[in-house]
């Protein structure tokens, strides 16, 4: 499989048939890789466009390209998913932002709960955000999964317009519907689930969120850790569709 290079336009630029590279994925190119003028390259925007071309310059820490074909054929999925979920502590942070971006999650809100153990600041964005890039590259997506600041249950109300609320039955049974009934469905484009951290969502949350519009789902009988429960609605619902 081609490597890809994310222009990232605080370092990068294309303008016309020629584009820059920059940065980290510059230094990845020249030093990991051992690339060298005359190879071909694979660009992405992190917006949905994609360049071919071959490296015409080298200097230190920039790459010349000249680019011969530009498209906007995608790995983005019909449905535009939003996972909004409290996040889990160290590595598995990581492990999540990898699983959905490969899956073809939109985007991911960090949400805030009563129960929840990790603290979300400008540092853990960041890192998050450079989790994406990596992912992107290895799954060959050229839309960058977003990820917006922390929120509560409040500031989802116009996040999507269906709205879904993972609810254990073994937490409580408020209305749930198994989420395999809901795959056929004709959803409109913008379709969010929200997924609590290990302890669950209090009842305070719960309540506010179908009072706010949310729709309770589970996924059945086992009890799920955050990151799993939000691969595993992600792949059921992505995976339906193309």
């Amino acid at each position: 499989m081609s490597e890809q290079y994310y222009l990232d336009p605080t370092c990068s630029a294309v303008t016309g048939s020629e584009a820059v590279l920059g940065g980290d994925e510059a230094h990845h190119f020249l030093k990991v890789m051992r690339g060298k003028s005359g190879d071909p390259i694979l660009l992405f925007d992190g917006k949905g466009l994609r360049f071919r071309g071959v490296v015409e310059t080298v200097r230190k820490m920039e790459i010349g390209v000249h680019i011969f074909e530009t498209n906007s054929a995608s790995a983005e999925s019909s449905v535009r998913l939003t996972i909004a979920t409290a996040l889990p502590k160290g590595d598995r942070q990581k492990f999540l932002v990898e699983k959905l971006t490969e899956l073809g999650v939109a985007r991911l809100i960090p949400l805030r709960c009563e129960r929840g153990v990790s603290k979300v600041d400008d540092g853990v964005l960041e890192r998050l955000r450079r989790q994406v890039i990596e992912a992107s590259k290895q799954s060959m997506r050229s839309v960058l999964m977003q990820i917006g600041g922390e929120l509560t249950f409040a500031g989802l109300e116009t996040a999507a317009t269906d709205k879904f609320l993972l609810h254990p039955l073994d937490d409580s049974a408020i209305g749930q519907t198994p989420l395999r009934s809901l795959i056929d469905a004709e959803w409109a484009n913008g379709l969010l689930f929200a997924v609590g951290p290990e302890g669950g969502f209090t009842d305070t949350e719960t309540t506010d969120a179908l009072q706010s519009g949310f729709r309770p789902v589970d996924l059945g009988p086992r009890i799920l850790r955050t990151e799993t429960a939000c691969i595993a609605v992600a792949a059921a619902v992505l995976c339906s569709f193309r």
